[in-house]
């Protein structure tokens, strides 16, 4: 998981990293900055300036993972739902079709494009307005601001990348 901080509870803090990694990186240290009462995306911007970071409201700070897992070039995440029924003893069930969501432009990081919510978010509320995204009727199409199915995912995950979609989702 991304160094992540709670401001305005952890601004000193994150202050202190910000300040340390701009030191070794200058304009390549970004932060994704996540208002903690909202949802679908509303609010999120990618920063790189300490100017830039707003804490009137609660807000998530989390390190931007600048070398991301790419399919076919886009960004995308994963929803798996698990429901835990006990903590102790522990037990939990793992649903076995949640889905993935895609970005519907090009992955790219570069001080000209941070602004581009369309290549570093994956949330669907927010692609959606990409008029510029692939064509959406196309079934076989499995990014372009869409959700998939993770059936679907584990087919891509094994042709692109030869993993055993089984063994690591549901192993003996």
């Amino acid at each position: 998981m991304p160094l992540t901080f709670i401001l305005p509870k952890e601004y000193v803090g994150f202050l202190e990293k910000f300040s340390e990694l701009e030191d070794k990186e200058g304009k390549m240290n970004y932060w994704i900055m996540k208002p903690a009462a909202k949802s679908r995306g509303r609010g999120i911007s990618l920063v790189n300036e300490i100017n830039q970071v707003t804490y009137g409201d609660a807000m998530i700070m989390q390190r931007y993972i600048k070398n991301p897992l790419l399919i076919k070039g886009y960004k995308f995440d994963l929803r798996i739902y698990v429901l835990l029924t006990s903590v102790n003893p522990l037990e939990a069930f793992i649903y076995r079709e949640g889905f993935g969501r895609f970005s519907t432009q090009p992955y790219t990081l570069n001080p000209n494009n941070k602004a581009n919510k369309y290549i570093h978010l994956t949330n669907v509320s927010i692609n959606k307005y990409n008029l510029d995204a692939m064509d959406r009727n196309n079934s076989d199409v499995i990014f372009g601001g869409s959700k998939v199915s993770l059936t679907t995912l584990a087919k891509t995950f094994a042709d692109d990348f030869k993993v055993d979609w089984q063994k690591v989702m549901w192993p003996q």
